[in-house]
């Protein structure tokens, strides 16, 4: 209780983004120890800005810290710091992830995770795609994580629902705000059998500043993205390049030259996106999809498994796979061969890659 706390004292801190505090928490290992520095060690190890901010923040935010927490009770919200062991472990991977997440639902979140993003103002090709790859995926028990907004977003969850399969909502605003206001009873079924998440406070309205806030969870949550139908100017465009940012797959369909909504899929395949036509296209590139590999393979792996697995987003050469993680981890030669074993990556002269 202690530690969480503490992680809702640093994040109502003004001056400290997402990735500050995980910075300063992957530095002494908790909250609580970042709370307990003095001044000279935080400026020796991270300037003197952060020091002052850390070391002279105002009470009131251990005050909000705590009303916080009596929130969640009211609001049977679970509160889930950066550092618990519970975090999803591809969303800490990111480098700014929420320092808190607000969970209401089922929980932990089921890691083979694939996100569905698309237009709000969709076309039937895109319901068709929804209802036939992204139900195929549905069926294997991916869990599907999308953002609740009316559109594809909204038929992405309904076919999860609708095939038994776990899927995880990513709200723009506070978790006690339904929006739209039009998806309350999904809001209700999705906490019956997957979760709703947020990173806001309680009360957080949506914004356009919290829209994009939400869309880096969605991609940073997601082992891939599937952007099933997007104009040129979309936020799922924009989920879909943080995304590749953060060294996750991106999967679109090709979508006729002439269609205004899809026009971004065309764009995303000039980019580098993978071209999906069939749900046998989405089986070869994720791994929880092979009928050889267990849909919970991502949640029983060890941490440093599942960190080579977001790392071998492309191809990667032995060397380079040991420079990343051997003062880490000097047993990474017995990680790669178990990883192989699992059917999980392949390699070739050296170079590793994950199953395709």
């Amino acid at each position: 209780m202690e530690e969480l706390i503490a992680t809702l004292e640093l994040y109502f801190t003004k001056g400290l983004g997402p990735a500050t505090i995980k910075k300063l928490i992957e530095k002494y290992s908790s909250s609580k120890a970042v709370l307990e520095k003095d001044y000279d060690t935080l400026k020796n190890d991270f300037g003197e800005s952060v020091a002052k901010i850390v070391t002279q923040r105002e009470a009131s935010c251990r005050i909000l810290a705590e009303k916080e927490l009596e929130k969640a009770d009211k609001f049977d919200v679970k509160l889930v710091p950066l550092s618990s062991q519970d975090y999803p472990f591809l969303l800490k991977s990111i480098p700014d992830p929420p320092p808190v997440l607000y969970v209401k639902g089922i929980f932990p979140i089921p890691e083979n995770t694939l996100a569905v993003v698309g237009s709000r103002k969709h076309s039937s090709y895109g319901s068709y795609v929804v209802n036939t790859i992204i139900r195929e995926a549905a069926k294997s028990k991916v869990n599907i994580v999308s953002g609740m907004a009316l559109g594809i977003d909204t038929l992405a969850h309904k076919v999860a629902l609708e095939e038994g399969s776990f899927t995880t909502a990513v709200l723009g605003n506070g978790i006690d705000i339904i929006y739209p206001p039009e998806n309350k009873k999904l809001f209700e079924k999705i906490v019956e059998s997957g979760c709703v998440i947020s990173e806001f406070p309680f009360g957080t309205k949506p914004s356009a500043y919290t829209f994009p806030q939400r869309n880096r969870v969605i991609a940073g949550l997601s082992y891939g993205v599937f952007v099933v139908e997007a104009p040129k100017k979309s936020g799922s465009l924009i989920t879909a390049n943080i995304a590749n940012d953060y060294g996750r797959l991106v999967f679109t369909v090709p979508a006729n030259i002439n269609m205004h909504s899809a026009q971004g899929n065309n764009a995303l395949i000039k980019d580098g996106a993978i071209a999906i036509t069939t749900f046998e296209d989405l089986q070869e590139y994720i791994p929880f999809l092979k009928s050889s590999v267990s849909t919970n393979s991502l949640s029983d792996l060890e941490p440093i498994e599942k960190e080579i697995l977001v790392f071998l987003n492309t191809k990667r050469h032995y060397d380079e796979i040991v420079s990343q993680f051997y003062d880490k981890y000097p047993d990474i030669e017995n990680v790669l061969f178990t990883l192989e074993l699992k059917g999980l990556i392949q390699s070739n002269n050296l170079f590793y890659y994950r199953v395709a």
